[in-house]
């Protein structure tokens, strides 16, 4: 990877700020729970990841997004680079996909490497990323984030492709469906005590990451911690989530703070 900074420094205005775990703020995915008695729980977590850690062997709690982002309205811009599978970042022209989401993800990690790593309770031994499930994509079936992670450099010496899309079409379908399942993934090669990297692009509901983890877990690894470019919110979904969106929208985005060493949200049952 080259000058990551200079990759992204233009692009700044489409990143958004993950907020720290708190009050009304969701611990695993860092957005607003669903439900209005989540929010006097400082650290519960909102209906979609109860819903997807509740259904798999194991799940991991630390899922680290480096940007939120959003499908309709403001923020759209990162979801549509994230979501497509290839060509420049925008219309008039810029790095491609990959150069983007590779600078994205050195930057930040060089960053917070050591926030990553305290997550992880130790240094990582493997970085590894969440194979495409979707059957309408035959040729992209081996991880189109494999080029990612291969372009920077602190990620590709430890990285190793270990997880591959299950042989369950019942497993596979759920997962279409935003649902975990535990037969979603299987593993080759051995993890056992490893403290795994998991990357991804996009987190929507969190059933890939959570199905992908649990396989980890089930086949020995000591700990998971999920790295994403960016988790998707519908800030019109409730009042919790639009607050949440206008707190990360508050601030200039800033490279240097993430939601694990960043300040807690503070109370989102007032008004932003």
């Amino acid at each position: 990877m080259g000058d990551a900074s200079a990759v992204t420094q233009p692009y700044l205005p489409v990143f958004r700020n993950v907020p720290a775990a708190g009050p009304g703020v969701c611990r695993v995915c860092h957005s607003g729970p669903n439900e209005r008695r989540a929010l006097k729980a400082p650290y519960e977590m909102c209906a979609s990841c109860r819903r997807t850690t509740g259904g798999v062997f194991r799940h991991t709690p630390h899922v680290v997004p480096v940007s939120l982002c959003a499908r309709r309205g403001d923020g759209t811009q990162l979801y549509d680079i994230v979501a497509r599978h290839r060509g420049p970042v925008s219309p008039s022209g810029g790095p491609d996909r990959s150069t983007f989401l590779a600078a994205t993800l050195a930057r930040f990690h060089r960053a917070h490497r050591a926030c990553l790593t305290r997550a992880a309770g130790g240094e990582f031994t493997l970085v590894t990323t969440v194979p495409v499930t979707r059957t309408d994509r035959p040729v992209e079936a081996f991880h189109p984030m494999l080029r990612v992670v291969g372009m920077v450099r602190d990620l590709m010496r430890l990285h190793r492709p270990v997880l591959l899309p299950g042989d369950s079409e019942s497993a596979l379908a759920r997962l279409a469906g935003r649902e975990s399942d535990d037969r979603a993934f299987h593993v080759i090669g051995g993890v056992g005590g490893a403290r795994v990297l998991l990357v991804d692009d996009l987190f929507v509901s969190g059933a890939r990451v959570q199905s992908a983890a649990s396989a980890l877990f089930r086949a020995g690894a000591r700990a998971v911690v999920a790295l994403v470019v960016a988790r998707l919110v519908d800030p019109s979904s409730n009042a919790t989530s639009a607050r949440v969106w206008a707190r990360a929208s508050a601030e200039r985005f800033d490279f240097e703070r993430c939601c694990l060493c960043g300040p807690a949200a503070g109370c989102l049952d007032r008004p932003a």
